[in-house]
């Protein structure tokens, strides 16, 4: 206990003594060190970061799991009900469940990327204590965007083949309505380009009452995907209002959809048409060039089908002998020669020119 007078200072206490001490030795301990205290700062201001960025981080991902839970809260109430006017509800909600799992899972991957980064970058903090190179760009991959979307829709098509073939065979309303409730997923354009690919390769194997039953459902998924076009929905919430017209048989839109689909069934046989006549124009122009050799006689049996006249034009070499030949002779019988003798391919050429080219080659002597 301290003695206070009045008109005296009160006394130090020893505890007060080593505060003061502690308090000049820290202070010396900064006019030595005075980047000390800036890489404190900096370290904090690190943790903060890092901090705040988890805490965002975890409060984004409570949001969507409690928001995914209300949306599956949702689904097994109208679950409950199996009215038709509770149907278009349902989809709705199915629709936002699956958007809320899907930014759930993206949440839940920007966390662990977080505390990865926070675990490599534990130790270097401050902007001081970091390296100046930490990566290498030499042995990088380079990714390529288009290679990316290749392989999304091949792996769409090979992942849901089998679901997509199953809904080209539905031939009831009522089935394929049932069928795409079940399979919200199948609601896009890659199911209606798989469906149009296939028609066109099932004309080309002649199946043409498999392929009009294929046109008719990739018209009804072009026709859903273009309703929630025009309502600004996604097709998947509104493909059951579609079904509900058709079932009605609403008699303008049953007429354009009709009108569709025989447009479509007729475009199919065209280009089938179109190229099995091109096929079949391109076998015939090859097997006439694989089979000129063969419908072509022999020169030498063209040569003695001649008669001894001609054949001394040809022995003698001489084309004026054979044209002056040909011209004391029938002239259907001499045109009649004349385009055997083109055909086997028999030539003369004319001797002149013959000797003075064989004049103008260099005689080599071999003596």
């Amino acid at each position: 206990m301290m003695d206070y007078r009045p008109g005296f200072p009160a006394a130090a206490s020893d505890n007060d003594d080593e505060e003061e001490a502690a308090d000049e030795e820290e202070g010396q301990r900064y006019k030595l060190f005075p980047n000390m205290a800036c890489q404190s700062q900096v370290h904090m201001g690190g943790v903060e970061s890092v901090c705040h960025k988890q805490q965002e981080l975890v409060k984004r991902t409570m949001e969507c799991r409690w928001r995914l839970a209300e949306a599956q809260q949702r689904l097994c109430d109208l679950e409950l009900h199996n009215s038709e006017s509770l149907e278009q509800e349902r989809a709705k909600a199915q629709t936002e469940f699956w958007e809320l799992k899907q930014k759930e899972d993206e949440w839940r991957q920007k966390e662990e990327e977080l505390i990865w980064n926070e675990r490599l970058s534990s130790w270097n903090i401050d902007t001081d204590s970091k390296e100046g190179f930490n990566k290498s760009v030499i042995n990088k991959k380079i990714k390529c965007k288009e290679v990316e979307e290749d392989g999304k829709n091949v792996t769409f098509a090979q992942k849901y083949n089998q679901q997509i073939r199953h809904f080209g065979m539905l031939k009831r309303w009522v089935d394929s309505q049932r069928y795409l409730s079940d399979h919200p997923h199948l609601i896009c354009q890659e199911t209606a380009n798989y469906l149009i690919k296939w028609c066109f390769h099932l004309k080309e194997e002649e199946k043409q009452a498999l392929m009009e039953q294929v046109a008719h459902q990739a018209v009804v998924m072009q026709f859903i995907i273009e309703l929630g076009r025009s309502l600004q929905e996604d097709p998947r919430g509104c493909f059951r209002q579609f079904f509900e017209k058709a079932k009605v048989a609403e008699e303008g839109y049953m007429e354009a959809f009709n009108t569709e689909l025989a447009e479509f069934i007729q475009r199919v046989r065209d280009f089938a048409e179109a190229k099995t006549a091109e096929t079949i124009t391109i076998h015939n122009v090859a097997r006439h060039l694989n089979h000129l050799d063969v419908h072509r006689l022999p020169p030498m049996e063209v040569f003695e089908s001649l008669p001894q006249e001609l054949k001394r034009c040809f022995q003698l070499k001489d084309v004026h002998v054979l044209q002056n030949m040909l011209s004391n002779m029938n002239p259907q019988v001499a045109e009649h020669y004349l385009q055997c003798c083109i055909d086997a391919g028999l030539r003369i050429y004319n001797t002149k020119e013959a000797k003075e080219e064989r004049n103008e080659e260099p005689n080599m002597d071999l003596s």
